[in-house]
C-alpha cells in the first residue's frame, strides 16, 4: 500500500502504477485547487505553496487522466478561507479513512495540512 503511493509520488526508483481514475484524488485535487486560488489572492503565499505541492502531486497520481480546472468560487476573505479549510479537511479526512486505494496516507496528509492551516487562520 504505502509502496504505491511512494512510488507514485516519486519517492523511489519502481514505476508508479497508473490508476484509471479515484474519486477522491479528484475530489482532493479540485479542493486543493480551490484553495490554493483563495489563499494567493488573500496574501497567504506560504499556505497557497502547500496547496500547490498538493496539486502537483494529486495531478501526478491521477495520469494519465487529467482532471479539467472548475470555476469554483475562492474564499472571500481569511475567515472563510479558515472555513474552507477546515471543510477540505474533514472532507480529506473522511476520503482517508473509506478509500480503498492506496492512497490514504496521502489523503490524510492533506486532510491535516489543511486543519494546520485552518487553525493558523482562525
Amino acid at each position: 500500500m504505502g509502496a504505491a503511493v511512494l512510488a507514485a509520488a516519486g519517492c523511489t526508483r519502481e514505476k508508479a502504477q497508473i490508476i484509471t481514475s479515484d474519486a477522491d484524488l479528484t475530489a482532493a485535487l479540485r479542493t486543493a485547487r480551490t484553495l490554493a486560488k483563495g489563499a494567493e489572492a488573500l496574501g497567504y503565499g506560504d499556505i497557497a505553496q502547500d496547496h500547490l505541492t498538493h496539486v502537483e502531486t494529486l495531478e501526478r497520481l491521477l495520469l494519465p487522466n487529467v482532471v479539467s480546472e472548475e470555476e469554483a468560487a475562492a474564499p472571500a476573505d481569511a475567515a472563510a478561507l479558515a472555513e474552507a479549510e477546515s471543510t477540505g479537511s474533514r472532507e480529506a479526512a473522511d476520503s482517508c479513512l473509506a478509500t480503498e486505494s492506496d492512497y490514504a496516507v496521502v489523503l490524510g496528509e492533506i486532510a491535516a495540512s489543511r486543519a494546520a492551516h485552518a487553525a493558523v487562520l482562525a
